[in-house]
C-alpha cells in the first residue's frame, strides 16, 4: 500500500506565506519553505517544477481570497465605498496574505508554469473586474472607460495607496486608514455619482 502523503500544497504555501511576516523577506528561498513546512526540498519539488512556480502559485491563491470579499462587497449596497473600505481592512486582518499579493505584478507571471496556471493567472481579474464594472454602473449611473478610471480611483488606487507602504514594511495598518478611506473614496463616488445623476438621461 502506498504511504499517504502527509502534506498538501496549501501546507507549503502557508509555509511560504507565513515567511513573509518578516520584512526582510520579499520572495521567500525554497530552503526556508522547507524549514518551516518540516518537509524535504525534494518534496517540495515533486509538487513544484520552481520555486517561481510555487510563488506564483501563493499569489495566485491570495488574489483569489482577496477577490471572495471584494467581489461580495461590490454586490452589497452602497458597493463602491464598501469595496474601498473592505480593502484595508482585509490587510490589516491577513498580513501576511497582503504581502503574499505584493509579490508580483499578474503581467510578470504570464509565463510562468504550465499552462493551467498561466490561464488561471490571465483571468484572475475577469471576476473581479465584472463585479466592479457592475458596481459602477449602479452608483455611477454608466461604466464607461471614464467612470471606471474614477471608480478604479476611488475604490483602489486611494486606499491601496495608503496601505502599500505598511505592507512593505510588514508593520500593522492603523484603524485612522480606514477614516481616510471612508472620507476619500467617499467624497470621489458621491462627487461622480451626484454628476451622473445630474446628467440628463439618454433618450
Amino acid at each position: 500500500m502506498a504511504r499517504p502523503r502527509l502534506f498538501t500544497e496549501d501546507h507549503i504555501l502557508d509555509a511560504a506565506r507565513d515567511l513573509l511576516v518578516d520584512p526582510a523577506i520579499t520572495r521567500p528561498a525554497i530552503a526556508a519553505i522547507s524549514g518551516v513546512a518540516g518537509i524535504p526540498t525534494g518534496s517540495i519539488y515533486v509538487r513544484f517544477a520552481s520555486r517561481d512556480e510555487l510563488l506564483a502559485r501563493l499569489w495566485l491563491r491570495s488574489i483569489r481570497r482577496f477577490h471572495a470579499g471584494f467581489i461580495e462587497a461590490l454586490s452589497g449596497p452602497g458597493p463602491l465605498l464598501a469595496a474601498a473600505a473592505y480593502l484595508p481592512r482585509y490587510c490589516r486582518d491577513h498580513p501576511t496574505e497582503a504581502r503574499a499579493m505584493k509579490m508580483f505584478h499578474r503581467d510578470e507571471l504570464l509565463d510562468i508554469g504550465p499552462a493551467d496556471l498561466r490561464a488561471a493567472i490571465d483571468t484572475v481579474n475577469d471576476d473581479m473586474n465584472a463585479a466592479l464594472r457592475d458596481a459602477v454602473g449602479v452608483q455611477l449611473g454608466v461604466a464607461d472607460e471614464r467612470a471606471m478610471a474614477i471608480a478604479g480611483a476611488a475604490v483602489k488606487a486611494i486606499p491601496y495607496g495608503l496601505v502599500r507602504d505598511f505592507i512593505a514594511r510588514a508593520a500593522p495598518i492603523p484603524e485612522w486608514v480606514d477614516d481616510v478611506v471612508a472620507t476619500a473614496s467617499g467624497a470621489v463616488v458621491r462627487e461622480f455619482a451626484s454628476g451622473a445623476a445630474a446628467r440628463p438621461a439618454s433618450r
